[in-house]
């Protein structure tokens, strides 16, 4: 920006001085537009600026935390905890699977035991049948 003129009678003195007195104006005024336009685009530099900044302080609070999960993970693997509990876990399972296997042993006993009454009831079924034929049989043959 321009100082401003001490003297402006000087200039106007001068040969075509009203002349370079409105020139220098013009100038003024073009500078003093340049330099709102500039401050106009800094501010805006400025502000999209600092929302990248936020973004990015935003961005590396969330990795921070998903790192310290991840340190917390590698502490716990490292230290066997992980370990133990997986065969915790195995043992729980492994006395779960014995009972079933149990339980399906039982099933399969059952199962062997039901077929078995179910034959011995037909059996008993056809001998009652042949009995009673018998009986009839019998029974005609006295009246007869």
């Amino acid at each position: 920006m321009l100082a401003p003129l001490e003297n402006r009678s000087l200039i106007e003195r001068e040969p075509a001085g009203a002349e370079r007195v409105v020139q220098l104006e013009a100038e003024n005024l073009a500078l003093k537009q340049a330099l709102r336009q500039a401050r106009q685009r800094q501010k805006r530099s400025t502000t999209l600026h600092a929302r990248k900044l936020g973004e990015q302080r935003s961005e590396i609070a969330r990795l921070e935390t998903l790192c310290r999960q991840y340190r917390n993970r590698i502490d716990e693997l490292e230290s066997g905890q992980a370990i133990v509990e997986l065969g915790q876990q195995l043992m729980t399972l492994k006395h779960a699977n014995e009972q079933l296997l149990a339980a399906a042993q039982r099933v399969w006993y059952l199962d062997k035991t039901i077929c078995a009454a179910h034959r011995e009831c037909e059996r008993l079924a056809r001998e009652r049948d042949t009995l009673a034929r018998r009986l009839c049989d019998d029974a005609s043959a006295l009246h007869n």
